[in-house]
């Protein structure tokens, strides 16, 4: 009997060996998304006896400034039995890093199905964007997350006016620039700045009296004001602007 090998990529395989690979690669996770309720959170893991969804959304699952991991944070479900755990968050719009935390903290791990990563603390996490466009409804929880993340209560009043900000950036080579912060729920797309003969770009908008952080978004790198110097870190490594309107 003639044996037959299967090459996948250039690698020489037996006819299981490929199949098993062509199995994983077709049952491949899709990375979190929105569902009917909130973000559909998944991870595989056959084996484990529990597995949570920790992030800057809900405290680290309760480690966040010291204190104890909480297994009854956000813990996911394995219904089918099938080794596959999900969870449907109802995530307002923001930036979030996560991970999920397996057999109450033996192990944190990253999203294999999620590319996209962020910083904290000098440890990489999977990162997630949740858009302004959402169709679900989300409550704004204050003070339990850190900076740079949502907006936060600003502590005004309903006779507050709001009041007209500029926002300028000198960046003449620069093809796209928009405003992102506290107030826009970090929105890269939300407010378009507009570039002047001078090469300075400018937007405006309607702030009620408070304390805001924000960044600007230029060709789709973040950064802070270069000319403000007040400033708070944010959750990546790096800083946050900040302007308090009065």
């Amino acid at each position: 009997m003639r044996k037959i090998a299967f090459v996948l990529l250039g690698i020489a395989c037996s006819a299981l060996a490929c199949s098993t690979i062509s199995g994983s690669i077709k049952d491949r996770l899709e990375p979190p998304r929105e569902v009917e309720g909130g973000i559909l959170f998944r991870y595989e893991a056959p084996s484990a006896k529990l597995v949570t969804l920790a992030g800057n959304f809900n405290n680290w699952g309760g480690t966040e400034g010291g204190g104890r991991y909480d297994p009854t944070i956000d813990p996911m479900s394995d219904a089918d039995g099938d080794g596959i755990w999900t969870i449907v968050v109802p995530l307002p719009p923001g930036r979030y890093q996560y991970k999920f935390v397996i057999d109450n903290g033996v192990r944190w791990e990253k999203d294999p199905s999620n590319v996209n990563t962020g910083t904290e603390g000098g440890i990489e996490n999977s990162l997630i964007i949740v858009p302004e466009n959402i169709s679900y409804d989300y409550e704004v929880v204050t003070g339990t997350v850190l900076s740079g993340q949502l907006r936060r209560e600003t502590g005004t009043t309903e006779a507050a006016e709001p009041k007209k900000v500029t926002f300028e950036l000198d960046a003449p080579f620069a093809g796209q620039v928009s405003l992102a912060g506290e107030f826009n729920d970090w929105s890269p797309d939300a407010d378009p700045m507009e570039k002047g003969e001078d090469g300075i770009w400018r937007a405006t908008i309607e702030l009620d009296p408070g304390r805001y952080e924000y960044k600007f978004v230029v060709d789709g790198t973040w950064m802070e004001d270069p000319e403000n110097p007040e400033m708070v870190p944010d959750p990546y490594g790096g800083s946050n602007s900040v302007i308090t309107v009065e």
